[in-house]
């Protein structure tokens, strides 16, 4: 029997918080704290496709939340105003 794990409910008006797009891949970026110490995490999540990408997103944060002694930072910037280029 497997139980899912949740993250607290995450309130950003950006749909792709930490996502960003590299070339033709998606990455995700947080920070990950441990006692006094802080670390930036960002990595690739290896596909080219919006929706997989933030499925791929909240498991990992998920993961992170879970883990003992880490605690994640998650911030939500306001969105940019700029507009977007073709194709993203």
């Amino acid at each position: 029997m497997s139980t899912a794990l949740e993250l607290p409910r995450i309130d950003s008006p950006d749909p792709d918080h930490h996502l960003w797009r590299n070339g033709r891949l998606w990455w995700i970026a947080f920070t990950v704290h441990r006692g006094v110490t802080q670390e930036r995490v960002r990595f690739s999540l290896g596909t080219p496709d919006r929706s997989v990408a933030r499925e791929r997103r909240d498991r990992i944060l998920e993961l992170f939340a879970q883990a003992n002694d880490c605690r994640i930072s998650l911030r939500f910037p306001p969105r940019s105003r700029a507009p977007r280029r073709a194709g993203r």
